[in-house]
């Protein structure tokens, strides 16, 4: 394979690395423009036709987390020194708990072979050589691209609008199995997602459960998922940040505090203020399910303009879903949208 960043080598490598010039290293698009442009100049012209689009191809406003094949570059098809390199590009996106987390729920990709094929299942779908990356767009300075990495049980991705932040969502991360067999010997990768939720709910009265519990059963599956609106969660449910101690408060916003630590952390902060300024007075805390564990439950933190959703209801109760949606900017939001009217016409 022939891994030399030659750009004369066809008109698709040419334009793909113009357009990914290096970037300073001042803030978080610089940042995520120059590790996408020394990812894409580790990659051969037959690796980049599979790992670059233009900003206005479909898949830039796509998202799923079945398992499957995505488009984009697969891990299992990368050099060692290829997939550092996505792992650098992952790095800049994530904290060190969140690649951390991200690596674990690839891992259990093995984990799934092995215990399928002990119950007579041919896993070779349970691959985690089979997650994706993919970058769309123009990775230079001021240019508008998105990165996702995707594949089963996760979905991630940064969108940047010229040369500015404009969202991470739809985020998505899941786990399965969420309590791991005895002999792989580690923890539940979503573990902390379940244990702070639970401890919010330990902290409730009997009167603000009633609030609280917006149903015996937790739905199957997180409500907005690929091609859901916002409607689908309908108006916001369960019990009020007004109507909690100053406690509970605490125990909430540490919740929302460890989702949003996925992200690096300048990230992290970003988005923290912005439901901080937002969306405090109107944020609400639902659960649906029995809190008895082992069994399905479901929770969901909605404010005006976000929704954080977690339900483990599948396989027993022992399979975790966890979504981020923003509804101002999903995909990047008006910001993307506009510029794919003034540039591409879309």
């Amino acid at each position: 394979m022939n891994r030399a960043p030659v750009l004369a080598a066809s008109a698709l490598a040419a334009s793909i690395l113009t357009a990914c010039a290096a970037a300073p290293p001042s803030t978080f698009a610089a940042d995520l423009a120059s590790t996408a442009t020394r990812f894409l100049e580790r990659l051969d012209v037959a690796q980049r036709r599979l790992a670059w689009r233009p900003i206005d191809h479909e898949e830039a406003l796509r998202w799923n987390f079945v398992p499957g094949r995505y488009v984009g570059i697969e891990l299992g098809a990368m050099t060692p020194a290829q997939r550092r390199a996505a792992c650098d590009l992952l790095r800049t996106m994530l904290s060190a708990t969140g690649f951390a987390k991200t690596m674990a729920i690839l891992d259990l990709e093995n984990v799934l072979r092995a215990v399928e094929a002990d119950g007579g299942r041919a896993p070779a779908h349970r691959d985690p050589g089979r997650y994706a990356l993919l970058i769309c767009g123009d990775c230079s300075p001021g240019g508008t691209f998105v990165v996702r990495f995707q594949g089963h049980h996760v979905s991630l991705r940064c969108a940047v609008v010229d040369g500015v932040f404009a969202g991470h969502t739809p985020h998505f991360l899941g786990s399965n199995p969420h309590r791991v067999p005895r002999a792989w010997a580690r923890p539940a990768v979503l573990a902390g997602e379940e244990e702070l939720a639970r401890e919010l709910m330990a902290s409730f009265t009997e009167r603000q459960l009633d609030t609280v519990v917006i149903a015996a059963e937790a739905p199957r599956d997180v409500l907005l998922g690929p091609g859901r609106p916002p409607a689908a969660l309908g108006e916001r449910r369960g019990l009020p940040w007004s109507a909690m101690s100053e406690g509970q408060r605490a125990k909430l916003w540490r919740l929302l505090e460890h989702h949003a630590r996925v992200l690096r952390g300048d990230l992290a902060q970003r988005e923290l203020r912005r439901i901080r300024e937002r969306d405090l007075d109107e944020l609400s805390f639902a659960w649906a399910g029995p809190t008895d564990r082992g069994k399905g439950h479901y929770y969901r933190v909605h404010g005006t303009a976000f929704a954080i959703e977690y339900d483990c209801t599948q396989d027993d109760a022992n399979h975790v879903h966890v979504v981020w949606r923003d509804f101002d900017r999903d995909f990047g939001g008006d910001a993307l949208r506009r510029h794919l009217r003034a540039r591409h016409g879309r």
